[in-house]
């Protein structure tokens, strides 16, 4: 065993700081369009790596060998203040009663709302990992794991939108216990209110996985209605620009503390405080432009999805073609006209330092949040568009990455 770790040790002479030195490095000379990620303040990041990020905190309001305490740690004052104050601001962001900010991902903030409100046994209608949805909500995954049913929501691909007559039908069929909106894949704001009607039938509670569209939702630019539902959850670094993790909000105060209840010592223990502490910053930035953000992330995606097709590029959902942070390039028109699939693509603009995912969306969230308007589209589209039909574009992405100062919107907070 010795000698393997030495061998290893002389094939791998470089530190790890160093490969993440020359990740950042490379990333910063790069355009980023993933929809999946986001650029935090340097206030997050100093937040994200305090001390608080190293030390334990875990309240329990209850009696350990005898003794009552409210929380099993030492030392921990300053973490419960930055929990509680984190809370209070998303539940002011928001508009909600309630908040859970533990979560160490939006996935385990799904599997603790879902294996509150599901019964084993009991159906979920989700929709599909084929039309976009989350696959963790597919056969094998979640539905294995806690023990539900998982029946697919009628959804339409030439719209991007919900088959809201065949899911009426479908929900009077399948008597669900929840109806899950919300999918990896998501242009369009869903007719909540009709859902919500068609749910009532049944006695079905609607739950919403915000992960995506956070960050719009809480500039009051997408799905403005959401606090309708019986809780909406998701991740925190996708079009919202904080740390990585996840969130519960509702207005359901009993729903909450059965939530927050299920979280110690089944899905997870410590929530990592220097990451809520990080997550605070950023909803303090957000109550302050998070709606000229949100308003600037969909104003960009549309200039930047009507500049791609102008150019050449086959998109979805044409002609409004978004009303979010997320761009879907067509990927069957792609190979017939570029010979070329999404994860080919992806690895051409790579090649190039722009950076998409492998599976066909472009998102502009991260530009938005670095201060890009809609106005930078036309040159971004003309990198995007040359690269994928073959042009040297590397001079065009550097000059507009040049372009940003640096700083996010959250960092001019901070800097007045």
């Amino acid at each position: 065993m010795e000698k393997y770790f030495i061998s290893w040790r002389d094939k791998s002479p470089m530190n790890p700081l160093d490969v993440a030195m020359k990740h950042s490095a490379w990333r910063g000379r790069c355009l980023n369009l993933q929809p999946s990620e986001n650029h935090p303040s340097r206030a997050v990041r100093r937040a994200l790596a305090s001390d608080m990020e190293f030390r334990y905190s875990m309240e329990i309001h209850g009696e350990i060998h005898g003794e009552i305490v409210d929380n099993a740690y030492g030392g921990a004052r300053f973490m419960e203040e930055a929990l509680h104050l984190t809370e209070k601001l998303a539940c002011d962001v928001f508009g909600v009663r309630c908040a859970e900010v533990r979560p160490l991902s939006g996935h385990l903030a799904a599997m603790a709302v879902l294996g509150s409100l599901v019964p084993r046994g009991g159906r979920v209608m989700a929709i599909p990992p084929e039309h976009g949805g989350y696959d963790g909500y597919g056969p094998g995954y979640l539905p294995d794991m806690l023990g539900f049913e998982c029946h697919p929501i009628p959804f339409n691909p030439s719209s991007g939108e919900v088959n809201y007559e065949a899911l009426a039908d479908e929900v009077r069929r399948v008597k669900p216990d929840v109806i899950l909106l919300g999918a990896s894949y998501i242009a369009f704001p869903y007719d909540l209110g009709y859902v919500l009607d068609v749910a009532e039938e049944v006695g079905a509670e609607v739950a919403y996985d915000a992960s995506h569209v956070l960050g719009l939702i809480a500039g009051g630019e997408f799905q403005g209605d959401i606090i309708k539902v019986k809780v909406f959850y998701g991740s925190t670094h996708k079009s919202f620009p904080g740390p990585q993790g996840g969130i519960i909000l509702t207005n359901d105060e009993e729903f909450c503390q059965k939530v927050s209840s299920s979280l110690l010592w089944r899905y997870q223990d410590n929530f990592h405080p220097g990451r809520v502490a990080a997550l605070g910053v950023a909803l303090w930035e957000m109550s302050r432009v998070g709606p000229d953000y949100a308003r600037c992330v969909r104003r960009c995606s549309r200039k930047l999805a009507a500049e791609l097709a102008e150019s050449g590029i086959p998109l979805k959902y044409a002609p409004s073609y978004t009303d979010s942070h997320q761009i879907l390039m067509d990927s069957a028109r792609l190979r017939e006209k570029y010979s070329m699939g999404p994860a080919a693509i992806s690895r051409l603009l790579e090649e190039q330092d722009i950076i998409v995912d492998r599976v066909g969306r472009l998102g502009t969230a991260e530009l938005a949040w670095k201060g890009y308007a809609p106005g930078d589209m036309e040159r971004i589209a003309e990198a995007v568009a040359g690269a994928i039909q073959g042009r040297n574009v590397r001079g065009l992405v550097s000059a507009i990455v040049g372009r940003w100062d640096g700083l996010t919107l959250g960092d001019r907070l901070h800097e007045t």
